[in-house]
C-alpha cells in the first residue's frame, strides 16, 4: 500500500506516516494537503497523512477544506510531539541570519523566539518545513536558515545552530490518516463532521448541538470555517466520541440531517486522546 506524504523528505507528515504504519512504508510525496487528498480521491495511493490540529496554533485550514470538500474518510489519527531547530549550511552563525524559511505553522510556533532573537529577519513561508530544509542546502547561503526537525540536519546535510526553539516545551501535532473508507468500532472511538444550515437562523446551532446534549454525546471539538462559496457562509466541524454505528450516534446523526443542508461524515477512527 502507497501512503501519500508531505514532502520533500524528513517532514512530520513523513514521520506521523512512518509511526503509524512503520519504518518500511511506501511513501509518495506531495507539496499539498490538497495534493495528497486528491490523490486518495483518485486511488493513486491507498492512504494519506495530513497535519490538521497543532496543541499551539490550532487548525490547519487547508485540511480542514480537503476533508470538507474532497471525497475521502478519517481512518485513524496519530498525535506527534513537535520540536524545531534553526538549520544552517556550514559557517551560518544566528547573529548573520538575514532570512528564516518555514511553514507558516512552524513559523508561528516559533515566533516567541524569532521576535527576541532574530527580530528583523525576513520570514519566507514554504509549503514544508522539509522543503524549506531543501531550499536552504541548495541556496547555500550562510544568512539564510531553515526552520525544522533536527532529523532535517542530516537529510540536507545542514548544522543545527539552535534547538527547541518552538513555543513552550510541550507540543503536539494531530495528524489524520486518510483513504475511502473509515474504522471500524473499537469501543473507544472518536467520530469527525462537517455541516452547513439551510440558512442562518436565530437558535440553529444551538439546536443541533441539542442532538449532541439530549443524549450525552461528548464533544471534543467544535469550530467554524468559511465555506469559500457565499461571504459569511460557513462550515462547521465537530469532532465527538463514538462511533458511526453505535446507536445513539446513528440517532444522532439522524437528527442533524434534517437540521443541516449538508452532512458529511469525515469518519470514525480509534480516539488517541
Amino acid at each position: 500500500m502507497k501512503v501519500g506524504v508531505l514532502g520533500p523528505q524528513g517532514t512530520y507528515s513523513e514521520l506521523a506516516a512512518r509511526k503509524h504504519f512503520g519504518a518500511g512504508v511506501d511513501l509518495v510525496y506531495y507539496p499539498l494537503v490538497t495534493d495528497i487528498a486528491e490523490a486518495v480521491s483518485k486511488g493513486k495511493v491507498g492512504v494519506g497523512v495530513i497535519p490538521v490540529e497543532s496543541l499551539r496554533e490550532g487548525s490547519v485550514g487547508e485540511a480542514l477544506d480537503a476533508l470538507a470538500w474532497t471525497d475521502v474518510k478519517a481512518q485513524a489519527e496519530v498525535v506527534m510531539p513537535v520540536s524545531y531547530s534553526i538549520l544552517g549550511v556550514n559557517g551560518a552563525q544566528l547573529k548573520n541570519i538575514k532570512r528564516v524559511l518555514s511553514h507558516p505553522q512552524a513559523i508561528a510556533q516559533c515566533r516567541s523566539f524569532l521576535r527576541k532573537h532574530l527580530p528583523c529577519v525576513e520570514l519566507i513561508e514554504m509549503s514544508s518545513t522539509a522543503k524549506a530544509a531543501e531550499q536552504v542546502s541548495r541556496l547555500n547561503q550562510p544568512y539564510t536558515v531553515a526552520i525544522g526537525p533536527e532529523e532535517q540536519a542530516r537529510l540536507y546535510k545542514l548544522k543545527v545552530l539552535k534547538k527547541n526553539i518552538q513555543k513552550n516545551e510541550t507540543n503536539l501535532t494531530r495528524f489524520l490518516c486518510i483513504s475511502k473508507s473509515d474504522s471500524r468500532r473499537t469501543g473507544r472511538d472518536k467520530t469527525s463532521i462537517v455541516f452547513y444550515t439551510v440558512r442562518d437562523r436565530p437558535g440553529i446551532l444551538y439546536q443541533i448541538l441539542g442532538e449532541f446534549a439530549t443524549r450525552g454525546i461528548n464533544l471534543t471539538k467544535i469550530e467554524s470555517r468559511p465555506s469559500k462559496k457565499v461571504l459569511g457562509d460557513y462550515l462547521f466541524f465537530i469532532d465527538f466520541e463514538g462511533h458511526r454505528e453505535d446507536k445513539k450516534i446513528k440517532e444522532t446523526l439522524a437528527g442533524l440531517k434534517k437540521k443541516t443542508a449538508k452532512l458529511k461524515i469525515i469518519g470514525s477512527y480509534p480516539r488517541k486522546f
